[in-house]
């Protein structure tokens, strides 16, 4: 039984791993390759708005290429306003910064496995015990491509990974956008410990994040808000915000509007603890608001299919880029 679990969580880890490198490996770095990343760092100076626009059409560096070559470009592209520029930085950055985490999590699954006393004379445990081994292998490799992503990548260029996350955000990557709002400069404790005033900057833009995720119907802002504004909550946006039972019922209302039907009786009941706070027609007024934001914005969305039981909004992704 250990050994199947140590298989199910080796080979879902390999894969969410291997997945990550889907047409990101395009073989060794060409000095073609080299040239065009050295002349699209020439355009960081540009100025001009057609410049600009120049800068930012022009294709991202090759995905081959380790993360400490291109990062200035990719950094002075997302700062001229290209979004898929800014992903790839922060998610690459998010990478990296895991990396440690990831080495010493994956060893540690390898040992134990390697560990476990197996009965050959038994043909399908020693197979499944070849299969496994096999998939330790393919771990290392993936591996070494991490390590030749990260190569190299410095204190200096991981402290930028809260920045590059808010502009991505700004840019309009969802996902960017739910990881900031959730975690803010507790993202990066290590760096925050060097960059108290990371703390004010989330104060300051928290707002404008929530009110551009609300104008595109993102579920996930939505939930965030009702978990901020539940009382009792304890997290950065909860810090920001503060507690509030009638924005609470406001929020959960609406998100009460896009559930799914598994969900509709649990929230139904959370809805009713939290009418119980709130006067009549604080309520009456809460309602409107729900149904008039989710036509307007949300009718064409789901809220929990974006935001299950137990999501977490910084998971490492390990999705294609």
């Amino acid at each position: 039984m250990r050994l199947r679990y140590l298989a199910v969580t080796l080979f879902a880890a390999g894969a969410l791993v291997c997945a990550y490198f889907v047409g990101r490996s395009q073989g060794p770095e060409t000095g073609s390759e080299r040239a065009a990343v050295t002349a699209q760092d020439a355009a960081v100076e540009a100025r001009t708005p057609s410049e600009r626009a120049r800068f930012i059409a022009a294709p991202l560096p090759a995905r081959g290429l380790p993360l400490r070559q291109v990062f200035s470009n990719l950094q002075a592209r997302a700062d001229a306003g290209d979004l898929a520029a800014a992903t790839r930085l922060y998610r690459d950055l998010r990478l990296c910064g895991s990396l440690d985490g990831l080495d010493w999590s994956f060893a540690r699954l390898a040992d134990e496995l390697l560990d476990q006393k197996v009965d050959a004379t038994d043909k399908q445990t020693m197979e499944n015990y070849k299969v496994q081994l096999d998939g330790i292998e393919a771990r290392k490799q993936v591996m070494r491509k991490f390590h030749s992503l990260c190569d190299g990548v410095d204190r200096r260029m991981l402290d930028s990974q809260l920045s590059s996350m808010r502009k991505a955000a700004e840019l309009g990557d969802d996902e960017a956008r739910a990881c900031y709002l959730m975690r803010g400069p507790n993202y990066d404790s290590r760096g925050l410990m060097r960059h108290p005033e990371w703390i004010e900057t989330y104060r300051k833009s928290a707002r404008s994040f929530l009110d551009a995720g609300l104008a595109t119907g993102d579920w996930k802002v939505v939930d965030l808000l009702r978990r901020a504004y539940q009382p009792g909550s304890d997290n950065p946006l909860a810090g920001v915000l503060g507690s509030d039972p009638l924005l609470y019922y406001r929020y959960l209302k609406l998100y009460r509007l896009g559930a799914e039907a598994t969900r509709v009786a649990q929230i139904d009941q959370q809805l009713a603890a939290a009418a119980a706070q709130i006067a009549p027609e604080q309520r009456a007024d809460a309602d409107l608001w729900a149904q008039t934001s989710f036509q307007r914005d949300f009718d064409s969305g789901n809220s929990t299919a974006t935001t299950p039981d137990g999501w977490n909004p910084c998971s490492l992704s390990f999705d294609p880029l």
